[in-house]
């Protein structure tokens, strides 16, 4: 019952009742139609299914039973649609949410981890400043205990009076 060229299910040839209260046939867009419209039209078409059951037009029952359950499917692919788009704009928004803190995160880390490294370097100089301090100190107490020339030890004297003698006993 779709009119030729059309490429949604929304466009229906669909019976209405006339002011006389006959029926009259038209091709309706249903796609650009509020779902509370829809809703009308279907209590419509139930109503008037009700009526050509009880004058005994079953035939015309059955053709407005058959477009209130299009008329459902429309109403439903419509509540689907909204539904999605809904979707649709609530994860972009989660998604800019998500980016948004995600990029707070990452400032916020990246200032932390700068302050931390710079903590760290101001350690690490006062860690090689004092340990020049002590090697200096180090230095300075090891020319004061110890002279520049060294005194051969006892045991170097010995071995030396020992070798002069061996010489002179030798010649």
């Amino acid at each position: 019952m779709m009119k030729k060229g059309t490429t949604t299910n929304d466009r229906y040839k669909t019976d209405y009742l006339s002011t006389s209260g006959s029926l009259v046939s038209k091709t309706i867009d249903f796609s650009k139609i509020n779902k509370n419209k829809i809703e009308e039209y279907i209590e419509l078409m139930k109503e008037h299914q009700m009526n050509c059951v009880k004058a005994g037009n079953f035939i015309e029952a059955e053709l407005a039973k058959q477009r209130v359950v299009q008329l459902r499917k429309i109403k439903e692919k419509k509540e689907y649609n909204e539904v999605l788009k809904r979707q649709n704009i609530d994860r972009n928004q989660f998604d800019g949410l998500k980016d948004k803190e995600l990029r707070q995160f990452k400032k916020e880390f990246n200032d932390k981890y700068a302050e931390e490294i710079t903590k760290l370097e101001d350690m690490l100089d006062a860690l090689k400043k004092k340990q020049e301090e002590e090697l200096s100190e180090y230095f300075t107490n090891f020319e004061k205990n110890y002279p520049k020339e060294l005194k051969p030890s006892n045991d170097l004297i010995d071995k030396q009076k020992q070798l002069e003698y061996y010489i002179k006993t030798e010649e």
